[in-house]
């Protein structure tokens, strides 16, 4: 053994060493295809489902959009990831508002959860992401939304009572000192106390318009506006108010399930407000899941009367348009197989070997229920065939084929009665050209 293992560490770092050059081609070779990538959507596609089980939103989003990008048919997936976006800006705005409700009440610790859960839903979530910022900085910040037309000099003298604090208000932005803001951006401040925004709380009172900003910043968008409506009407904040007012009124009413409350009003605010879009979305998946659960609940009351060809119908709709929904294909396959045994109780094989042609294979009474039917069709394709040679013998070309045929239809693989129909058609037409 000793003399041979020279030879043996030798072969062996042949081996080696051209494994190590075939490594780059066979990466090359061995490198996803697109066919290969195509095949793992399945598989990618339940974990996507998997992770929407168990709330992983965001994660989803990353399984569905890989889908849409490796699947051979992207359509199922380019719908769910419309689906998902809309139901996590749905989620993180939702989880921000709570937030800001909390945070109203002085329930830090469940208003900082609130503000942290939207951003691990869209880390890019910007208001929950100034809250934390202001809310919970070592340093008294302080979160500010901004009206038309103003600048840093204008928000100073807002907030500070100052407006040569104008720099504060750039520095601590990122902007410059004569930068123009767009109505509703959120500016994080600090909270200084001048004598002069002293003076200015004591002087002061706040307005109806402010008053009704805090409302809706604490969640309150009913009593925002009814604070909104007692605001001065010539004020140009005062109608992007109320339109942002209406915005939360219709996503509260959705995530509540008032849907015609919120349809109501949404239709108040116009078009091009920014979140509309999103609402929007938000209300029309909600009315479809509204919508599901009813087609799901109706034929779930026919299929409990025994109306089993009603309650199929719903549910192959119901699988064809909200996939998502696995309730519905189970109960589809439960309501196909009674519908074919009732047709089977009633003799009519035809009828039970026609419903069950979509039976799932999985279910075990249907492919119980498909072999007996086909064994009774066959047996009476068979019947039908000894008629159609009796009729033969008998010399009645026109009754064979007409019996054969019938066989035919019960037991399409019954070869020897196609044979017999084409032999009995050939001799008919040589009778009939006799003179």
């Amino acid at each position: 053994m000793r003399r041979w293992l020279p030879i043996v560490i030798l072969i062996g770092t042949v081996t080696v060493s051209g494994c190590a050059a075939m490594q780059g081609p066979l990466r090359v070779l061995l490198r996803p295809t697109a066919w290969w990538e195509a095949g793992q959507a399945a598989a990618v596609s339940q974990r996507a489902r998997d992770l929407e089980t168990r709330a992983e939103l965001a994660m989803a989003l990353d399984h569905w959009r890989l889908v849409e990008r490796i699947a051979a048919d992207p359509a199922q997936a380019a719908k769910a990831v419309v689906r998902l976006e809309s139901q996590i800006a749905q989620a993180a705005r939702l989880h921000y508002q709570n937030g800001l409700g909390q945070l109203a009440r002085k329930e830090m610790t469940t208003a900082r959860n609130h503000f942290l859960a939207a951003l691990r839903l869209d880390p890019a979530f910007e208001p929950a992401l100034k809250q934390i910022q202001a809310s919970f900085s070592p340093f008294p910040l302080a979160v500010y939304i901004t009206g038309p037309g103003e600048d840093p000099a204008a928000v100073a003298k807002t907030f500070f009572g100052d407006e040569e604090q104008s720099h504060v208000v750039a520095w601590f932005n990122d902007l410059t000192d004569d930068a123009a803001l767009q109505p509703g951006t959120l500016l994080v401040l600090p909270r200084l106390e001048t004598k002069t925004q002293t003076k200015a709380t004591k002087k002061e009172q706040p307005d109806p318009l402010s008053q009704a900003a805090a409302r809706l910043a604490a969640n309150d968008p009913d009593g925002a506006l009814t604070l909104a409506k007692q605001a001065d009407a010539a004020d140009s904040r005062l109608q992007l108010l109320i339109d942002t007012i209406h915005l939360h009124q219709a996503m509260a009413r959705t995530e509540a399930g008032q849907l015609e409350a919120a349809q109501q009003a949404l239709s108040m605010v116009p078009e091009g407000v920014d979140g509309r879009k999103a609402a929007e979305a938000a209300l029309e998946a909600a009315l479809q899941r509204r919508q599901v659960d009813a087609d799901i609940a109706m034929a779930r009351t026919h299929f409990e009367g025994g109306r089993y060809r009603q309650s199929l119908d719903l549910l192959e709709a119901l699988v064809l348009n909200a996939p998502e929904r696995v309730e519905a294909l189970d109960w589809a396959a439960e309501a196909r197989y009674r519908l074919a045994l009732a047709h089977a109780d009633q003799r009519r094989f035809l009828e039970a070997r026609a419903v069950l042609e979509k039976a799932d294979q999985a279910h075990e009474g249907s492919a119980v229920l498909k072999e007996t039917v086909r064994v009774r069709l066959v047996e009476m394709g068979q019947a039908h065939y000894r008629k159609g040679v009796k009729h033969f013998i008998n010399e009645d070309l026109k009754s064979a084929i007409s019996a054969w045929e019938a066989a035919l239809i019960y037991d399409p693989d019954h070869a020897k009665a196609r044979e017999n129909i084409e032999n009995a058609r050939r001799l008919l037409e040589k009778l009939e050209a006799m003179p």
